[in-house]
């Protein structure tokens, strides 16, 4: 079943908290502890936080779809960071990591992106990340910056990536 890529509603806030809270314990369970992660999905994935995170004008809010549910999903807007845009999160299901999934979704918000006028995008990935970093990378993504990121009371050495749009 191919999903399909759509902007993100309200509706959709419970199938983003699943993607993210499972997402985050494959991606981070390894790298850091069960305290900090659920911390994280606690403060960043409140309901509330979410919605406004989806209803977001200056924002591009994707999900991806599949069988009626939230399988993925990605976030973009102005960096805060000089010219360009910045994508804030790219999530997936676990159970649907390499099936084309993350790209989709990258290609959707790439493309809108560009119809709101940037001609760049950046993003932060821990260096740790095993399954962002790569993904990253074969999207044409390269290093441009790094510094420490904070997480909880854990601090990971993190990698800026950019690629033009």
């Amino acid at each position: 079943m191919q999903p399909r890529v759509r902007s993100a509603t309200p509706a959709d806030v419970p199938g983003i908290r699943r993607v993210a809270s499972r997402g985050w314990r494959a991606a981070y369970g390894d790298i850091m502890s069960a305290e900090t992660v659920e911390e994280a999905l606690s403060e960043h994935y409140t309901p509330a936080e979410v919605e406004r995170a989806v209803t977001a004008e200056d924002a591009v809010y994707l999900v991806a779809v599949a069988g009626g549910r939230v399988i993925g999903y990605t976030s973009g807007s102005n960096s805060e960071h000089g010219p360009g845009a910045e994508l804030g999160t790219i999530y997936v299901d676990p159970d649907w990591w390499g099936e084309g999934v993350g790209t989709a979704l990258f290609d959707e918000l790439r493309a809108r992106l560009r119809q709101r006028g940037f001609e760049r995008v950046r993003a932060v990935v821990l260096a740790e990340n095993e399954a962002g970093l790569p993904f990253y990378r074969r999207h044409g993504f390269e290093q441009v910056d790094e510094h420490e990121e904070v997480v909880g009371d854990e601090s990971h050495r993190a990698l800026v990536v950019a690629r033009e749009l």
